[in-house]
């Protein structure tokens, strides 16, 4: 009886070291899976993104709001291509407050070298949707 009882025991331990090699290996498949997606870089790409981040493949400039009578029914930017890129032929701009939904505006071209949008919004924005507690993103397109 005691032999059988040595044969369990090598079995079992058998099975423990099975299971730990298994575990370690699901752990490095995951290391490996983080590493492939965090150095994924397919919207580099694309040729879209928002505001002046180098991924978009535009830096935009020079963004103002026309106020008037204390609201702002138009905003202006401009948008160079980097290299590589073709020239900004389209564009949006959401203003929203932040942690907010963005709603996003599309936006008008013009000029050449540096494009000129110009974006009308559908509902006036007060100075306040503009000056306090906003955020404005803007993406650009060829």
């Amino acid at each position: 009886m005691s032999m059988r009882k040595g044969k369990r025991t090598f079995a079992s331990r058998k099975r423990k070291i099975a299971g730990l090699c298994a575990f370690l290996l699901a752990g490095v498949l995951a290391v490996g899976a983080y590493a492939f997606t965090a150095s994924n870089t397919q919207a580099e790409e694309s040729g879209a993104g928002a505001n002046t981040e180098p991924v978009s493949g535009y830096k935009t400039t020079n963004l103002h709001f026309t106020l008037a009578s204390g609201t702002a029914t138009t905003a202006e930017f401009e948008a160079t291509a980097e290299t590589g890129e073709a020239q900004a032929t389209e564009a949006e701009i959401a203003v929203f407050k932040a942690g907010g939904t963005p709603v996003w505006t599309p936006c008008t071209a013009s000029g050449s070298g540096p494009i000129k949008f110009t974006c009308t919004f559908a509902k006036a924005l007060s100075r306040t949707e503009v000056e306090e507690d906003t955020e404005q993103e803007t993406i650009v397109t060829s």
